[in-house]
């Protein structure tokens, strides 16, 4: 769940991202750097698991994560880093400054241990700078490089430019193609379609693997269609949101691969108590469409789970209420889509698209930081004056086999 601190940050960067994310013509980075080839005795790189062109309106988003891995005992400290398709030089993406330091997780000191990577930890072993941008359409590279500079001006010596970790794009696999999970007008889609959410960022270890599970979530919460009002009120209990209670649906066809309910409804909001990995998501429906994919939904009312493992369901069928259980701030469906295991945080998150939905609105993050920002403000007082930063379209647009972007607000049919 998005807190609005991280909003803050969102729209500090958003200047320095339309900047630095632009297609340009390869340079050489600075003067003074001194470029080595990625098998140096600096360091090497390499991409974990490739990306999978997925579609929303701003083109073909581009998500992974560049891992580094320091030759010796050396602390690695990135300036930039720069996204090239090597068959024509042309820089996709770059980022340095405040937009490459929310982008970059250093490895964790002191490290982590083995039983800690092996029963779950979100330390990190190596550092990784999670990367995510778009191209048009009919512009999607086969392959990707990368080109990382390095500082060294605690040693006295100009940049260190490296450049390595090629990988190909997967065209070869598209995303997952699923129906709504909720009816009617009124849906925001929070902490997607950006390199600056909370799902993107959680670097996960289980198994000596780590992993993105919520690279490609959205966090649902409902506004009022009308008024744009998101409780009634007092804005400081779940129940008193119009989103607690609302209907849950099957995006697909397929079987319950896991469930749970009998987890406490939290009663107000943002005071979730610490999460552990069997709480985190509160109670849930984990949904096997096939192929080795899972559609997974968290956060939802105690009792109203209406499944259990092994259930056969068909898209459209009723799975639950939405609520605010597990580590939740106020109440939303946290959904995401993975590949391998049916697991939250145990498994590679893998892209899907909406197969039909329309834009109807979106969130005006000005106007929500404006709000945030008022002397004596709370969460309460910023939800519960939700109606000052949605903004309703005269008229709405269409949208197919595609995923929203971060702060619309969509009519499911």
């Amino acid at each position: 769940m998005l807190s609005i601190r991280p909003l803050l940050v969102i729209v500090l960067l958003i200047g320095a991202l339309l900047c630095a994310g632009c297609t340009q013509p390869a340079t050489e980075g600075s003067p003074t750097a001194t470029p080595v080839p990625a098998s140096s005795w600096a360091m090497s790189m390499h991409v974990p698991f490739a990306p999978i062109p997925v579609t929303s309106q701003g083109g073909e988003n581009i998500a992974y994560e560049l891992e580094l891995f320091p030759a010796g005992n050396g602390t690695l400290v990135p300036e930039r880093v720069e996204v090239l398709d090597p068959a024509t030089g042309t820089v996709l993406y770059s980022a340095e400054g405040a937009v490459l330091a929310a982008l970059y997780h250093p490895a964790t000191v002191p490290p982590p241990t083995a039983e800690e990577l092996r029963n779950g930890t979100s330390k990190l072993a190596h550092p990784r700078i999670s990367l995510w941008f778009t191209v048009n359409r009919d512009a999607v590279p086969d392959r990707l490089v990368h080109r990382v500079t390095l500082s060294r001006t605690e040693s006295g010596l100009p940049p260190l430019t490296v450049t390595g970790g090629e990988v190909a794009v997967r065209k070869d696999q598209e995303p997952v193609v699923i129906g709504p999970p909720f009816h009617g007008p009124g849906w925001v889609a929070m902490e997607t379609t950006s390199p600056f959410t909370h799902h993107f960022s959680a670097q996960i270890t289980l198994d000596g693997v780590t992993r993105v599970p919520q690279r490609y979530a959205q966090d649902w919460i409902y506004v009022d269609p009308g008024t744009g009002d998101m409780v009634s009120g007092n804005a400081s209990l779940a129940r008193n949101y119009f989103g607690f209670g609302k209907e849950i649906y099957a995006v697909a066809n397929g079987t319950v691969a896991d469930a749970l309910d009998g987890l406490p409804d939290i009663e107000t909001i943002y005071s979730a108590p610490p999460a552990t990995f069997a709480t985190a998501a509160g109670n849930y429906v984990i949904l096997d469409m096939g192929n080795g994919k899972y559609a997974c939904y968290a956060r939802m009312v105690q009792g109203s789970v209406r499944v259990k493992k092994g259930d056969s369901v068909k898209e459209g069928d009723l799975l639950g209420l939405m609520g605010n259980s597990g580590n939740s701030d106020l109440p939303h469906l946290h959904f995401q889509v993975v590949e391998g295991t049916p697991m939250f945080l145990g498994a590679e998150g893998y892209p899907h698209e909406y197969r039909s939905f329309e834009v109807m609105g979106a969130i005006n993050e000005t106007c929500a930081i404006d709000a945030s920002l008022r002397p004596g403000a709370t969460m309460a007082d910023l939800w519960g004056g939700a109606r000052e930063f949605a903004t309703f379209f005269d008229e709405a647009t269409p949208r197919g086999n595609s995923l929203p972007e971060n702060w619309d607000i969509v009519r499911f049919g």
